[in-house]
């Protein structure tokens, strides 16, 4: 293991070290009842392991590394990371769209369900009406 692997495995154990006492905190608190700075931060700290984490798993040239400098690694994946967060972000805001887009489709399909469920109840409630009926003046 190089030296930059090195140092990237010790920030790893500090950080879950740190991660594994502030999930001790938040299940003393409970779900509902742990406080906004401690989510944010656990929060964050899992985002960071997982640069750490891709980091260390995926090593870059000597070369590229010398270039970039002693973070190089850890900065192109944090580049990479965020890339592929926006990615996700555009991905969802399309989606979104579709949804609001699609609003008046669902509406419309929602209605005829409502009518059928209509027509339906109608129809049910006029074979009981025959069928009493039937009953009644066949007893006499």
């Amino acid at each position: 293991m190089d030296e930059e692997t090195q140092r990237y495995a010790a920030v790893l154990k500090i950080k879950q070290a740190r991660l594994h006492e502030l999930d001790k905190q938040a299940a003393a608190f409970g779900a509902i009842y742990t406080p906004p700075h401690i989510e944010m931060e656990r929060v964050s700290l899992r985002e960071e392991l997982g640069m750490v984490e891709t980091a260390i798993q995926s090593p870059a040239r000597a070369e590229v590394t010398e270039e970039l400098g002693p973070a190089g690694r850890f900065l192109v994946n944090y580049e990479q990371g965020r890339e592929i967060k926006q990615s996700i972000a555009a991905v969802l805001v399309k989606l979104e769209t579709f949804v609001q887009s699609s609003e008046g489709w669902r509406a419309l399909h929602r209605s005829f369900i409502i009518i059928i469920g209509i027509a339906v109840i109608v129809v049910a409630l006029s074979v009981v009406v025959m069928a009493t009926y039937l009953i009644t003046r066949g007893g006499q």
